[in-house]
């Protein structure tokens, strides 16, 4: 009789073993379902980030080939022959206004933050998203180096060394023409690095749209 309650004992706990067993797996089964389809939804939305970036930084790239044929109609003139036109005051204005970029990083944030980066198990696509957005922060030293140098030296040419009360007598309000040539040549070449940076930035977007369809397929 003890022999036969120690074996149904046995098997009782046996069932309750494999009970637990099932129950978990089923668990982290369902898990792994939502870990999935979160790391799913992630990787769409940072691919959609990144596609309305590269659409901002090509924008970018024509805006500041604008600015560098600009550029290029400015210097010729100042501290010339030449006498100062209304086209050369619109010139300097026109470079005055600067290219902003503000990156879509909500998703991105949002990964860091909660910890569901670890979500993403694909090392080389995971480097790959944390590589980008070092390199839009490169790339923002570039942008802040060129905002400043307008803020800083044309601005306050503009503010310091013109006389707008010269126009209306038909004369160029510009007082100090090898200053404003200097900054604009300074000018030229930090548009020039913000250029190259841009660029660094599409094809940092690119390669990052092609590794997450890779994992999306």
């Amino acid at each position: 009789m003890a022999k036969s309650t120690w074996k149904y004992t046995l098997r009782e706990i046996i069932i309750v073993i494999i009970g637990i067993s099932i129950a978990f797996s089923m668990n982290k089964c369902a898990e792994n379902v939502k870990d999935n389809k979160l790391k799913t939804q992630y990787l769409t939305n940072l691919k959609s980030d990144v596609e309305a970036d590269k659409i901002q930084l090509q924008k970018n790239i024509e805006a500041i080939d604008k600015k560098l044929m600009t550029c290029s109609k400015i210097i010729p003139v100042l501290n010339s022959e030449k006498d100062q036109d209304m086209q050369l005051m619109y010139n300097i204005f026109d470079i005055v206004k600067y290219e902003n970029f503000s990156p879509k990083s909500i998703t991105y944030k949002t990964l860091i933050n909660s910890g569901d980066l670890k979500l993403i198990e694909n090392f080389k696509l995971k480097t790959t998203i944390q590589q980008h957005y070092s390199n839009y922060d490169e790339m923002a030293d570039v942008y802040v180096r060129h905002t400043s140098l307008i803020k800083d030296y044309l601005g306050n040419y503009l503010v310091n060394y013109s006389d707008y009360d010269l126009i209306p007598q038909g004369k160029g309000p510009f007082l100090d023409e090898i200053k404003l040539k200097n900054i604009v040549r300074a000018l030229l070449t930090t548009f020039n690095d913000k250029k190259a940076a841009t660029k660094l930035g599409i094809e940092s977007c690119d390669i990052l749209i092609a590794e997450i369809e890779a994992n999306l397929n």
